[in-house]
């Protein structure tokens, strides 16, 4: 089970020598609503749902990763980074750093992230409900001490429904991201995203933002680097689909070499 995360380069470069991944807090995340969910529709336990929410957003760490390694607005949104300027092309996205980032593909279960003893909600029962209405309605185990006093540290079948209801429900709005969540008890006294090491075996795939793709020497230098630190990863470059509005892949080795011979192509022609 491979999964995906969209990260700008100067985390990318850190992630790539020191294999990691990070779980936030809620409260940190683009979507004022997450976590809303908890709330039903039975006033009189009114102050009982918002202690819960508070609760879960300081106790529990979450790690967003996704289906889709190729996704246009997922690289428009979180995969950022330096574009780096080509000598040999005048470049009119110059001073556009969007899609310049990096995705990575870990294996899930290689990372630990599917252990039901050491995950709240292990990545194999993380899939984000998408609805258009909220829930509203009262929830199996929506009063439980244990996950809501911070104690609860592994994965507990019996109480999914509160589990969804808390971490996995969101608006349909945010569906193109198809995510993939991960929960974690991180206490409450940790700093709000915690970063954890996972095997470096796990990154199965590291995928190059389309605006750098076209530059020779920094797929040489990014080669060099990965295969360095990651020697089993599989490398990516992201290439346009001429056909459909989506992207595709290139191996790093076939994109490297195209452009090398139409350098050798340009510099005769001259």
């Amino acid at each position: 089970m491979i999964l995906y995360k969209y990260l700008n380069s100067k985390t990318a470069d850190f992630v790539i020598k020191n294999p990691t991944v990070k779980f936030s807090k809620s409260s940190s995340f683009n979507d004022p609503l997450e976590l809303s969910s908890i709330y039903y529709d039975i006033r009189e336990i009114k102050d009982n749902r918002a202690i819960n929410l508070i609760a879960a957003s300081e106790s529990y760490g979450i790690l967003s990763l996704t289906r889709n390694p190729l996704n246009p607005l997922m690289w428009a949104h979180y995969g950022s980074g330096k574009k780096i300027l080509r000598k040999d092309a005048i470049e009119l996205d110059k001073k556009n750093n969007s899609h310049a980032g990096i995705a990575i593909g870990i294996d899930a279960n290689l990372a630990g992230l599917n252990c039901i003893g050491s995950n709240v909600i292990p990545a194999k029962f993380g899939s984000v409900i998408y609805t258009a209405t909220k829930p509203t309605t009262v929830y199996e185990n929506s009063q439980n001490n244990q996950l809501y006093s911070g104690l609860q540290f592994n994965f507990n079948p019996e109480i999914l429904e509160a589990l969804q209801r808390t971490f996995l429900y969101k608006s349909f709005h945010w569906s193109y991201e198809e995510e993939v969540r991960i929960v974690r008890n991180i206490g409450r006294k940790i700093p709000e995203k915690l970063i954890q090491e996972i095997d470096g075996t796990s990154i199965k795939e590291i995928y190059i933002g389309i605006r750098n793709s076209w530059n020779i020497s920094y797929l040489k230098s990014m080669r060099r680097k990965i295969k360095k630190h990651l020697p089993h990863c599989l490398i990516y470059v992201c290439a346009y689909d001429d056909d459909s509005w989506e992207f595709t892949r290139k191996p790093i080795n076939k994109a490297i070499e195209e452009l090398s011979i139409a350098i050798a192509i340009r510099k005769n022609e001259q």
